[in-house]
Formats: structure tokens, sequence, C-alpha cells
């Protein structure tokens, strides 16, 4: 039987694919004055519809770029491995 894929195993790559590109793990940054600051290259899970997707945040304004499609939490998982592995094999050459 396998694993259940849950969202924190979806946590843990995204995190480790915000760390290897150098960017904040949090797409958000709370200033001093209380508002919220958009961190521009951050990758971010966006959920709708009990389907997941991996998404780049790349503007100012919150906006996002796809990086994979929406499906279920165990496709977008293997995706965000594969993708993971191309960003660590592109750092070590």
């Amino acid at each position: 039987m396998r694993e259940r894929i849950t969202l924190k195993h979806i946590q843990n790559v995204l995190d480790r694919i915000n760390i290897a590109t150098g960017n904040p793990t949090e797409g958000w940054t709370k200033q001093p004055d209380g508002t919220f600051k958009c961190n521009v290259g951050t990758y971010v899970l966006d959920q709708c519809y009990g389907g997941v997707r991996l998404a780049q945040l790349c503007s100012d304004g919150g906006g996002e770029r796809d990086i994979t499609g929406r499906g279920t939490k165990r496709e977008v998982y293997y995706q965000m491995r594969a993708f993971l592995a191309g960003i660590e094999t592109k750092g070590g050459e």
C-alpha cells in the first residue's frame, strides 16, 4: 500500500525548492507598519477545489504563474520532486 501524500509532505518539498532557489520560504512578509509585502520569486502552493498546484509569485501585487498544473496531492508532489531535482542538478554544474 502506498503512503498517503499529505500537505506536510508537499510543504517540505516546497520549502526545499525555495531554499534551493534562494527565496524566502514564506510568500508574504509582514512589514513594521502591519502591511504585507509580496516576496516576488517565491514558490507557493495554491489549493482550490480539492486540487493543488505549484506556482511562483511574479508581481508585487501577488500575481502568480503556474509551474505545475492543478492535480492531486500525489501528482503535484511527484512533479515538485522532479522540479527540485532539476534545480539541484542545475546548481551542481
